[in-house]
């Protein structure tokens, strides 16, 4: 969830950096109400499509509802209507309300289609991404590119090619969120045939996939963060980059020290709040000081 509000809120940060004068609050409001659509169905989704599955049967870490029986998976399935049905709507309003060409109207209708056929596809259907490893994929594509620069063309319609380097850092941090989730049900998700890179490439492979998230990560805020620094003639952006440099060293930390499945779960709430740490504290260094 703390990844759905950041790139809403990196995406509005970059809007103000290139047009001080884009910023709207119900265009911002109505973009958090889909995000948190999204990103609850996406959860109730996977958690239906692996229940159904037996895959959360033996899962490490924090339970799921329907495989610890605290939801029934009928009314899980009516969650997942709802909050389809609730995507669907307030994107389509916001979309409505943030442009004004009919053309890129049309192009975003199509993308908040596809982003809800993502929610709900990840372990759920006939052939689930989740299970033939193309979630980091999605992640880094919704979380990352479409989300943040999405995030800023509702407020100003355009297109910024420097975006690309906060968008890759809000991507590669979720993916670093869902690399840890599948070390931790490697497994459990290997046992039930849902092959993520992890279970393909093995935990020695996933381990150092995570390290080269987080170099990737630190790459591109610096590369960001010196860009804005001297576009804006002020060192916040820098500072905020060395915060984050100093928070993903903790986490790096506490990573190589864990080597079993419950002392990698801990480590899940802590990278997606240094992502989200990155995106509001850019956000905030580059739209408001």
């Amino acid at each position: 969830m703390p990844l759905a509000f950041a790139v809403i809120a990196l995406g509005a940060g970059l809007a103000s950096f290139h047009d001080k004068g884009s910023f709207e609050i119900s265009i911002f409001l109505l973009a958090i109400l889909t995000s948190f659509s999204y990103q609850v169905l996406s959860n109730y989704a996977n958690d239906l499509g692996d229940g159904l599955r037996g895959t959360d049967a033996q899962k490490k870490g924090e339970q799921r509802a329907i495989a610890s029986g605290a939801i029934s998976v009928t009314a899980m399935k009516n969650a997942v209507t709802l909050f389809t049905v609730l995507a669907l709507f307030s994107g389509a309003i916001l979309i409505t309300l943030a442009f004004t060409s009919i053309w890129i109207q049309v192009v975003f209708h199509v993308l908040n289609l596809t982003a809800i056929w993502a929610a709900r596809s990840y372990t759920m259907g006939s052939n689930p991404y989740a299970y033939w490893g193309g979630g980091d994929l999605f992640v880094l594509v919704f979380f990352g590119y479409l989300g943040v620069l999405g995030s800023v063309a509702l407020f100003t319609e355009s297109f910024f090619w420097v975006d690309l380097l906060p968008a890759t850092v809000a991507g590669v941090g979720s993916a670093a969120v869902l690399t840890l989730n599948n070390l931790r049900d490697l497994e459990g998700d290997s046992a039930h045939g849902k092959i993520t890179l992890v279970v393909r490439y093995g935990e020695k492979w996933g381990r150092g996939y995570f390290k080269t998230l987080i170099a990737i990560a630190i790459l591109a805020s610096l590369s960001f963060g010196l860009y804005a620094a001297i576009v804006l003639q002020h060192s916040a952006p820098l500072v905020v980059f060395l915060i984050f440099l100093f928070a993903l060293r903790v986490v790096l930390k506490r990573f190589v020290k864990a080597q079993t499945p419950e002392s990698i779960d801990p480590l899940l709430k802590p990278m997606a709040l240094v992502t989200l740490l990155y995106c509001v504290g850019t956000a905030l260094s580059i739209g408001i000081l």
